[in-house]
């Protein structure tokens, strides 16, 4: 994962080409799984610590404890919690392809709050590049028939934006003092922990315990869930850690549209679904505008931003 400090464009595409394509592996397991979204949540990111323990064990990687990391962590794993709890309930209020639309609000938002804590100060043209990609975003996902959309699910996808966009700025200010892998492991030390706690709870007062092992013998639920574990919770994550600590936030978030681009044509390629015009001009605007950002970002020079804005001073 070193490639992307010192090349960060090459790291943002890949994260978000691997968030893309990991849609695909979701959508079997909440299938395989019944709906059971705390249950696919707790065995995602148990595989993940699993992993990240055996790396520690075998001295590839170095990990700091929980412990050592202190409260400056607690931030981070409360927004990626909220995250998780917004945006998988937006979803059952909201069609997915609209909610597309809402979520791809998080490059806006992210740069929009970088200003007041990372002085931060993005061009008109680069708000206008923002704005392109989220415009071709709209026009992919808006193609979608599905009309089941309610307020109460517009405003909680609203805040998993928020929530997103607020992590972001997170993971900028503690990429000075803790390693990519460790933000990593904490964020998926809360969501197991959270999750997983909910997940037997339920499983408890239901007296059927034992479901909670059953998708384990489904070869199917395994391989998919290491396919996610692997290549989205873990090496995405971290590159996403990486990425958000070499650029700027305008230019770091501007690459999520490779995400929809990415799921759009995994959806093509794989499931056969339909693909047009205005799929295909959406995802010309989403091209188009991360172009937009990345070419001012280069022609007026790296942004100025502050580890030490008083906003989010660390003691």
């Amino acid at each position: 994962m070193k490639f992307a400090q010192t090349n960060p464009i090459l790291g943002a595409i890949l994260y978000n080409f691997l968030f893309g394509i990991s849609y695909l592996p979701l959508k079997i397991l909440t299938a395989r799984l019944n709906g059971d979204t705390a249950l696919l949540i707790a065995l995602r990111f148990a595989i993940c610590l699993v992993l990240l323990y055996a790396l520690k064990h075998t001295e590839r990687i170095h990990l700091r404890s929980l412990r050592d990391m202190g409260i400056c962590i607690l931030p981070i794993c409360i927004f990626q919690l909220l995250n998780g709890f917004f945006e998988t309930t937006g979803m059952c209020f909201y069609p997915s392809g609209k909610a597309s639309v809402i979520l791809a609000l998080i490059p806006l938002i992210t740069t929009l709050l970088a200003i007041p804590f990372f002085y931060e100060k993005p061009s008109a043209g680069q708000f206008f590049f923002i704005l392109l990609s989220f415009l071709g975003i709209f026009i992919v996902a808006g193609n979608s028939e599905d009309k089941a959309a309610t307020v109460w699910g517009f405003f909680l996808l609203l805040m998993a934006a928020f929530m997103s966009s607020s992590l972001n700025l997170c993971i900028r200010k503690l990429g000075k003092h803790l390693t990519p892998l460790d933000i990593t492991y904490a964020m998926s030390f809360a969501m197991f922990a959270v999750y997983g706690s909910i997940s037997l709870i339920t499983h408890l007062v239901s007296n059927d315990p034992i479901e909670l092992f059953r998708p384990l013998a489904d070869p199917v639920i395994v391989g998919c869930l290491l396919a996610l574990s692997i290549g989205s919770s873990l090496y995405a994550s971290a590159l996403r850690n990486i990425v958000f600590t070499h650029m700027s936030m305008a230019t770091a978030s501007s690459f999520s549209g490779i995400s929809t681009v990415t799921a759009v044509f995994t959806g093509v390629i794989i499931l056969s679904e339909p693909f047009g015009f205005h799929e295909f001009f959406g995802i010309a605007l989403v091209l188009l505008g991360i172009w937009g950002v990345n070419a001012l970002h280069h022609k007026n020079g790296r942004f100025s931003f502050s580890h030490h804005s008083p906003l989010f001073h660390l003691h």
